[in-house]
Order: structure tokens, then C-alpha cells, then sequence
């Protein structure tokens, strides 16, 4: 049985109010790891040992890219005390939009986390194919990037919205795939419970181990209250399909 982690973020509003307990209560739901967004002054050690003493593990974390050009070092040490083995770019603000900068920036860091043994990964959204001066971000991240420094997380949800065919795309990036979000679409465009909408998330989840992706978290960016049965929901049904 593959291993399956959590996207923070999904969980912001109890982590927020007790960051240890909603640790112990992923753990205890059944998941094998989270993935973190944190701001880097939270007390990473305290987390990393709560995560020790449940076993939970930290393959990731989400960085945004002020944090990766301003605040390097912080960011690496942060990495290294929860044990990430990715750091990911989650989202870039409308101001923050010029691609040849976001390339640049993730080109930099990426070298210096590669020297370090951590590599660096971009989270798309759906906006990233939308074609902009001709051009599509999504297109310039992947072509104007280093291979073997700048990895991609994909998030089958956004990839719905954004037009395309989740698994044709991880077809066409094999081996720079090496993080998925899943969540689930349904047909009015609204995101759901991984295995209640429309994806056929046993195809795209064989589709993403071909490409090479090496981990897997459940993501809902607004699980409705009181959160856990949503995720819960999306483990169970995880574990279902092998």
C-alpha cells in the first residue's frame, strides 16, 4: 500500500489552534506523512519532534518565492529540521507574475538546494495555461527550467480547471513529475472529497508512478467544517483503490 500524506493547508484552520494535536489526529486518521506550509518563524523543531514521537514523516514543504529569494538560509534550515526532501513553490501572487523572474528565482534556489540534498519543485495552479503575450506559463516554467534541478507537483484538480488531461500531461513530463495533489472535480467545476467527483483518480494515480512521482497528498482547499470526515473520506477511499 502506497503511502499517502496530507496537504497542510487543508487543515489550516484546527493547526492553526492546536498545531501539535491536528498532527497526532493526521497520524491517527491514518495518514503517513503532511505536507507543510508554514511561515518560517513557526517553531519547526517543536513540530519535528511531535512528528518523530507519531511517526509521521515530512517529505515536503510549500515556500513561497519571496521566502526563496530573500530568506534562503532560513528556508534550508527549516528543511532540514522536519526532513523535507522537496521544497515547493506553491503559488505566485498576480504581482509577482513575471515568468522569466519566477524561473530565475526558482533556478537559484534549486541550485543551492541541490548542493544541500534537497530538490525543488513548482505547484501549479489553473492560471499557469492561460496564455499570456502568446505564451503560456506552464509552457515557459516547463521549457526555460533545468530537469534535473526544477521538478513539478501536479495537482490533477487545478490541471481539470486549467483545461487540460491530467494524465496527458504527466505522460508528457515523465520523470519531472515527482509530487501529486489529488483532489477530486466535479462536472460544475467545484473541488470535492478525493472519490466523490469525476476523476479517475486509479488511472491518474497509475499514470503518476509511471511519470515518477514519488509522493502523494490529499489536498481540499475548503473542506467543509468540521474537517477531519473530508479527510478521512479521501484517505478511506485511497486505501479502497490500493
Amino acid at each position: 500500500m502506497r503511502p499517502i500524506g496530507i496537504q497542510l493547508y487543508t487543515l489550516r484552520k484546527p493547526f492553526a489552534k492546536n498545531p501539535l494535536r491536528t498532527l497526532e489526529q493526521i497520524k491517527a486518521a491514518g495518514y503517513d506523512s503532511v505536507e507543510f506550509a508554514a511561515p518560517l518563524d513557526a517553531d519547526f523543531a517543536g513540530f519535528a519532534a511531535r512528528m518523530r514521537d507519531v511517526g509521521l514523516d515530512c517529505p515536503s514543504a510549500h515556500v513561497g518565492l519571496a521566502d526563496m529569494a530573500e530568506r534562503p538560509d532560513a528556508v534550508m534550515a527549516m528543511a532540514k529540521t522536519l526532513g523535507c526532501r522537496f521544497i515547493v513553490m506553491p503559488y505566485v501572487t498576480p504581482e509577482q507574475r513575471d515568468w522569466k523572474n519566477v524561473v530565475s528565482v526558482l533556478t537559484a534556489f534549486a541550485k543551492r538546494a541541490k548542493d544541500e540534498g534537497v530538490r525543488t519543485a513548482y505547484h501549479h495552479h489553473n492560471f499557469e495555461f492561460e496564455a499570456s503575450d502568446g505564451a503560456r506559463p506552464f509552457d515557459i516554467l516547463v521549457s526555460e527550467t533545468d530537469p534535473a534541478l526544477v521538478f513539478f507537483e501536479l495537482d490533477v484538480y487545478w490541471l481539470k480547471v486549467g483545461g487540460e488531461d491530467p494524465k496527458a500531461v504527466m505522460d508528457a513530463m515523465k520523470d519531472r513529475v515527482k509530487l501529486i495533489h489529488l483532489k477530486d472535480w466535479k462536472p460544475d467545476g467545484s473541488m470535492t472529497d478525493v472519490g466523490s467527483g469525476a476523476l479517475d483518480m486509479p488511472a491518474l494515480i497509475a499514470a503518476a508512478e509511471k511519470a515518477g512521482a514519488e509522493y502523494f497528498f490529499v489536498e481540499h482547499d475548503f473542506p467543509p467544517e468540521p474537517f477531519w470526515p473530508s479527510v478521512e473520506a479521501s484517505l478511506a477511499y485511497l486505501r479502497r483503490v490500493g
